[in-house]
């Protein structure tokens, strides 16, 4: 047996590196991916927090609650209120107006209303109104311009449209669409075009990387939008609402709300400030009409949906769609475009990573490797943020860092392949013959292969089919070993579940022990468990065999708990670890005794004592087992309590209790009307059946003063 130190294969170390990187770029284009990606751009967002704008070349006139409340008109109103808050817009000095509303339709009070609306639109040619894609399967099916009466020569329409990403956040802006061979701007590319001046209003057109509008170069993000760079949260524009605009000398709110500020020239004197007509708020500012009411549905999630406010509290907020567009605007205006990392950058990244990676892994050992790896991608993390708030750049986050994890989990298996290649021939040698935990044992305490053991208190368990023999002789050779096959191994697999170790099988049965080769405290606990998990395994088998047409195997399992010795029993150079000891011996009589009660699972009362708060069990019987003259109580484990039993079932075991006590206090007429009470429940239920026999056969014929109540097991 070659046991030479094995050396590192290079290609392999290179090979684990280029699949790190390929397994991370393939799954940067699945779906939860791209998602967190998204989400660790708001994370960003959220770590820069809020950013200022003093003196915004934006102003937001909100649709808002007050303003529905005030006017005489609730929501859609009139269009006669939009024509008058426009005159007043324009005296005021509005350098642009963007009514974020679409007139698809004619106004439902009056047609003169949409007349007095088109006549204003008329003589202003700074008003920027609203249109609408219809979107299939296909992409833009339709586009829906506002109520023709408005189309005046003057006036000029973009479309409002903004699409959420694959988690129902938006942080695109859609600046054009392609329908019908032209390209439709939107409402923000209206508005900029007349914001530069008349010379642009034209200049509005795209390349595979950019739109232009006038003097503005807008980079894509995707083939008809750009990245919008939030500056906040909702309410981050000044805002105010429509009926401040709406309420002048010629127009009347409801009488609480009619103060005729918009024109009101104010008192310096007395405090009183100018209103908007006159204060010089609204003087040469991009002006948006658009909603915040809720019940409009004109609220979106954005980056920053969730932040803490100035006094520390946690703020959930949805933007309303008109500041949206602000957002899009300011970022044009700014020219403070959210741009992401080239592809050549990104690929010198996740290549110098792994190579980092790939020298931590051989260099230090795993506790420091681990700890440097996670100081490693901490440190990106912490560069992608840097840059994005001084550069506006975005890094790709989770690529590099999951081609660190995989680099990483990599090497460090490969490493640890060759470190262990002793350990690997020692399991293939013993594997054979011990348990798995056994050999795990061995291999990290080679001096246990010695003779010998040592008395620890343990659980036991053993577990027989009933009947084998006659089942074997209807069964061919081929089918029986097949038919046991299956059984052992849903067995095996059950108890080793529970931490317990198969010391062997002969036959049909089964030998296993908890508590060993390492003890743990609840084995008693984990053998019961294991015990039910494994009746509960058999029902199902019982029924697939059924309908296979295959016998049905039943099982009696017998627990026990006590000191025993266990270790490796043999021969110098035969051994075999196993447990020796009087309770060994006890499990196995307990398997064989539940026939004598008709029961699946006995436990002895040792192992009743660690489990009778963790169970439902009711008492058997106190036994003589056959070969020992001190008798034992035993019990049956039915159930664990987290089990719902019915109620039926509850009373079964109370009235059976009351059974009991009366049977070994000798009121045997008792003993039978709760033993009688219990088989009106249950009729099949065989300790009932036996206890009630019993309680009739005694009261005919009491049993001698000294008798004891033991029932002496005259088989194994």
């Amino acid at each position: 047996m070659n046991l030479s130190k094995p050396v590192e294969n290079r290609w392999v170390s290179i090979g684990i590196s280029l699949f790190s990187i390929l397994l991370a770029a393939v799954l940067s284009f699945t779906a939860v991916f791209q998602s967190a990606e998204l989400k660790l751009l708001d994370w960003r967002f959220s770590l820069r927090g809020p950013r200022s704008v003093t003196d915004s070349p934006i102003v937001i006139l909100a649709i808002d609650d007050q303003s529905d409340e005030s006017t005489p008109e609730r929501w859609p109103w009139p269009r006669s209120y939009f024509a008058h808050v426009i005159e007043n817009l324009e005296e005021a000095g509005a350098a642009v107006i963007g009514v974020d509303v679409i007139f698809e339709q004619a106004d439902k009070y009056a047609p003169e209303y949409d007349d007095e609306l088109a006549d204003v639109l008329s003589r202003y040619d700074n008003i920027v109104l609203t249109g609408k894609l219809l979107r299939g399967q296909r992409g833009i099916t339709s586009v829906i311009p506002p109520y023709e009466k408005f189309l005046t020569p003057s006036t000029r329409w973009g479309i409002a449209a903004i699409e959420a990403d694959m988690d129902g956040f938006y942080r695109r802006y859609l600046v054009g669409s392609s329908y019908n061979d032209s390209l439709l701007p939107s409402l923000a590319a209206q508005i900029l075009q007349i914001y530069q001046g008349k010379d642009t209003l034209q200049n509005f057109s795209e390349d595979e990387d950019n739109f232009y509008i006038g003097k503005y170069t807008v980079p894509k993000y995707d083939s008809y939008s750009m990245l919008i760079n939030f500056i906040g949260p909702a309410f981050s524009f000044p805002y105010y609402p429509f009926d401040n605009v709406l309420d002048d000398e010629d127009f009347d709110l409801l009488e609480d709300f009619d103060l005729d500020t918009f024109d009101d020239p104010g008192d310096p004197e007395l405090g009183i400030p100018p209103g908007l007509k006159y204060s010089g708020k609204l003087k040469n500012k991009i002006i948006l009409i658009g909603s915040t009411i809720q019940e409009l549905h004109d609220n979106f999630a954005t980056p920053f949906l969730e932040y803490y406010n100035n006094n520390g509290e946690l703020v959930r907020s949805e933007m309303p769609g008109v500041e949206i567009h602000a957002n899009a605007l300011l970022t044009i205006l700014e020219n403070n475009y959210l741009k992401a990392s080239p592809f050549i950058l990104d690929l010198l990244i996740v290549i110098l990573i792994s190579l980092i990676t790939y020298f931590i892994t051989h260099r230090l050992l795993a506790v420091w490797g681990t700890f440097m790896v996670l100081l490693l991608m901490a440190g990106y993390v912490a560069i992608a943020f840097l840059v994005f708030i001084y550069g506006n750049i975005i890094l790709d986050v989770n690529v590099p860092l999951f081609v660190a994890l995989f680099a990483f989990s990599g090497h460090t298996v490969y490493s640890y392949l060759l470190t262990q290649q002793e350990k690997r021939m020692l399991r293939g040698a013993f594997s054979h013959y011990v348990p798995e935990s056994v050999v795990e044992q061995i291999i990290d305490n080679p001096e246990t292969l010695t003779l010998g053991g040592e008395e620890r208190v343990i659980s036991v368990i053993f577990s027989d089919v009933a009947g084998f023999t006659t089942i074997s002789e209807s069964l061919t050779p081929r089918e029986l070993v097949a038919l046991l096959n299956e059984y052992l191994t849903e067995m095996t697999e059950i108890i080793l579940e529970h931490n317990g170790i198969i010391d062997k099988y002969e036959g049909d049965a089964i030998m296993a022990e908890f508590g060993v080769p390492v003890h743990y405290e609840g084995h008693a606990i984990a053998a019961c468990q294991a015990a039910l998990d494994m009746q509960k395994a058999l029902k199902r088998m019982r029924e697939e065999w059924a309908a296979q047409g295959r016998p049905q195997l039943r099982a009696r399992v017998g627990i026990n708990t006590g000191e025993v010795i266990v270790g490796n029993m043999g021969s110098k150079n035969v051994f075999d670890y196993t447990v020796m000891g009087d309770h060994v011996n006890l499990g196995s009589r307990l398997e064989g005794a539940n026939k004598a009660y008709g029961t699946e699972i006995m436990i002895s009362e040792f192992t009743y004592r660690e489990v009778k708060d963790e169970f439902y069990t009711r008492p058997l019987d106190f036994i003589r087992v056959k070969g020992k003259t001190k008798p034992i109580e035993v019990f049956e484990l039915i159930a664990s309590r987290e089990t719902k039993l019915s109620s039926n079932f509850l009373e079964l075991l109370q009235v059976y209790g009351h059974g009991i006590e009366a049977y070994r206090n000798r009121k045997w007429a008792d003993g039978l009307d709760y033993f009688e009470h219990c088989l009106k429940l249950f009729p099949d239920d065989q300790p009932s059946t036996i206890y009630r026999q019993r309680c009739a056969e005694f009261r005919l014929n009491p049993p001698p003063d000294k008798w004891d109540g033991v029932f002496t097991m005259k088989e194994k």
